[in-house]
């Protein structure tokens, strides 16, 4: 990938993670900071469910914790919405589900509940994605 003077090589050899590592590098290089740090704050939820997920679905996480779980996933949320309002980017299409995300977490009546997000996050992060870039 060429953009501007930036150039990037990905080691990722899947498809899809290598097309979506691309787009976060054509919006890190766009240049525009409040876009970036959007990013920033998505990538950090994107990965504290994805390692909250599987290490749920392993046994590794004690059911008692739940409430520790919510609201450590809860903050991360809060503040990519806080940044995105904050720079208003809180219209861009996404947004809205990342909210309802929110919501979800903060009511999350067990572990299982939280780790089911994962995937519904990562559908929602696309949406943001493609309006980071393409607005």
């Amino acid at each position: 990938m060429s953009s501007g003077d930036t150039e990037y090589r990905t080691t990722v050899e899947d498809a899809h993670w290598r097309d979506e590592e691309f787009q976060w590098a054509r919006i890190l290089t766009a240049g525009d900071a409040r876009r970036g740090m959007v990013l920033l704050y998505l990538q950090k939820v994107c990965t504290a469910f994805h390692e909250f997920e599987p290490a749920w679905a392993a046994g590794a996480l004690e059911a008692d914790r739940l409430v520790f779980f919510r609201q450590r996933l809860a903050a991360r949320l809060q503040q990519l919405l806080t940044t995105m309002r904050n720079n208003d980017l809180d219209r861009l299409d996404g947004a809205a589900r990342l909210a309802e995300i929110l919501t979800r977490v903060e009511s999350a009546a067990t572990m299982r509940d939280l780790a089911e997000l994962a995937e519904v996050l990562h559908v929602a992060g696309h949406s943001l994605l493609d309006a980071l870039e393409g607005s």
